[in-house]
């Protein structure tokens, strides 16, 4: 038999909003993180590098065989990059509810 109080039931409610609200800013905030870019270059060889902390897509303009638009996408850097961008938005959220309850 399965008995819900009241105020868990809020608190499941409001850990689950936090949760989908942690997540969608997390996405968010992983594709923003693209406005951070470095661009590498040296003789025959033009990379863009976009994300932070890690660079997780990476757009190549020249290489020894001459101009190509060639973009490569790192899944275990952007993965990683969602992770710590999740963890911010969790603290930025927790920190927000705190302070709205005062």
């Amino acid at each position: 038999m399965l008995v819900i109080y009241g105020s868990m039931e809020v608190l499941e409610l409001k850990t689950g909003k936090l949760i989908l609200l942690s997540l969608l800013l997390g996405i968010v905030l992983a594709l923003v993180s693209t406005v951070r870019f470095e661009t590498v270059s040296i003789p025959d060889l033009v990379v863009t590098k976009y994300g932070f902390p890690l660079f997780w897509l990476h757009h190549q303009t020249i290489s020894i065989a001459g101009s190509i638009d060639l973009w490569s996408f790192e899944w275990l850097n952007f993965i990683i990059d969602f992770v710590f961008w999740f963890v911010v938005s969790v603290l930025i959220v927790l920190v927000l509810q705190k302070y709205r309850k005062k």
